[in-house]
């Protein structure tokens, strides 16, 4: 039976990509009639795939809407009170490629795709050539970071389930971000270019704002780590309330006022005319809205997925796979659930768990080898993100790209970077286990 699900999803997938790419479909609207024909094919009725899809859209837009909100609201003050301007002015296009592609390895080391990418919106708008390149260089960059890298919150959960060493993840996990940041950049090159995105009036360069701006997008990556820190299974910052200030420093709402305060508080008069109801807020609000909207409802997707159960039937019989496949056998668990279910986490959590029992008739029982393992499960949970996912929506809004597109370099070029790591991951046990 599962099996005959896993071609329904596949066939729900396809056909998600045939309304939007064919009818330009909106992709809420796909993605909702996407979630009912497999809910009902899967043997669901209407009013239990309505809840799960509800509940799905709601926690998902309260985990990383106001993130999203945030982001856009930040690039659009620094255009319209001339901070963007500036730093066009003196970084020039190598400068700006360089200042967002290390904010996206900072941003790479908090919490979830969504989050990530939405703090680098602002980055992301200082192009103004080539933005569809640098933003699939930025997502390859946040991709790498997140699967190898710690303090990113899906290596340190599988280490704690699989009691690595954390030494020797962070001496494995280095050289595991640098060749999928190889690999991620050398395959965004390759990738579809926009051309030049000019204002029609853009503003006079404003160093004030400037500084302002640049403050706010440190602020917010800060937080998105801190956030990444409290989660920490171990509680190194120590717990009780010190933990829930840690986290709670990240929340959407927090990065919101933050972002806002930071970037306001450099615009001097511009400050009262940004925050009217004809504002460059309410076109930032407005700009996302059909993105904010396919997030959620790649959420309510995903939780509709999860209702079903099928997928922890398939990921049973990939753990039962002969143990000579070595560590081959937690990236495939944490993959196959990564596309089955769209949460990264959760897929590195669930890889984590099934493998913990099996760490010592697999012959992987050492600190080095959970900790290669703890990365084979995070770096699977990475590979394959897909329409069942709101950061793939996120990651392609900010490419310019439609659905195919989307799935050709965003979801084509995380399961390369995948791959690849996986291939070193298998010489680094032959050297080190």
């Amino acid at each position: 039976m599962y099996e005959l699900k896993i071609l329904l999803l596949l066939g729900v997938v396809l056909l998600t990509t045939f309304l939007v790419a064919r009818f330009r479909m909106m992709p809420l609207i796909a993605i909702i009639l996407a979630t009912l024909i497999f809910g009902v094919l899967a043997g669901s009725e209407p009013p239990w795939i309505a809840k799960g899809f509800n509940i799905g859209f709601g926690q998902t837009l309260a985990m990383g809407g106001l993130a999203l909100v945030a982001g856009a609201m930040v690039a659009a003050l620094g255009a319209a009170s001339g901070a963007a301007a500036w730093w066009q002015a003196r970084l020039r296009e190598r400068g700006v490629r360089r200042l967002a592609l290390g904010m996206a390895f900072f941003a790479g080391l908090g919490g979830s795709t969504i989050g990530a990418l939405s703090v680098l919106t602002p980055a992301l708008s200082l192009a103004k050539a080539a933005r569809t390149r640098l933003s699939l260089t930025m997502t390859a960059t946040v991709h790498a970071a997140q699967g190898a890298l710690l303090p990113s919150p899906l290596p340190i959960a599988a280490l704690a389930i699989l009691e690595g060493s954390w030494r020797a993840a962070l001496i494995f996990g280095l050289p595991l971000f640098l060749v999928q940041l190889a690999v991620g950049w050398a395959y965004a090159r390759r990738g579809p270019d926009d051309e030049a995105a000019q204002d029609e009036a853009p503003a006079l360069p404003m160093r004030p704002a400037a500084i302002g701006l640049i403050t706010a997008m440190v602020v917010l990556i800060a937080l998105v780590i801190i956030h990444a820190l409290g989660q920490i299974p171990s509680e190194p910052f120590g717990s009780g309330g010190i933990r829930e200030r840690l986290i709670g420093a990240g929340r959407p709402m927090l990065l919101l006022l933050a972002g806002l305060l930071l970037s306001l508080a450099f615009m001097g008069r511009q400050a009262a005319q940004a925050l009217s109801d004809t504002g460059p807020l309410v076109g930032a609000a407005r700009s996302v809205a059909g993105v904010l909207l396919a997030v959620g409802a790649a959420g309510g997707f995903q939780m509709v997925l999860h209702f079903d159960g099928f997928s922890e039937l398939v990921i049973e019989r990939i753990a039962e796979l002969p143990p000579m496949l070595g560590l081959v056998i937690p990236f495939l668990v944490a993959l196959v659930s990564r596309a089955l279910q769209g949460s990264a986490l959760t897929a590195a959590i669930t890889a984590a768990g099934i493998m913990q029992p099996l760490v010592g008739p697999m012959g992987l029982g050492s600190e080095e080898a959970r900790a290669l393992m703890a990365l084979a499960c995070a770096i699977g949970a990475m590979a394959l993100p897909h329409f069942n996912d709101g950061g793939f929506w996120l990651a392609s809004h900010q490419a310019g790209l439609r659905a195919p597109q989307g799935l050709l370099w965003i979801t084509g070029g995380a399961l390369l970077q995948a791959l690849t790591a996986l291939v070193l991951i298998i010489t680094l046990s032959k050297w080190a286990i």
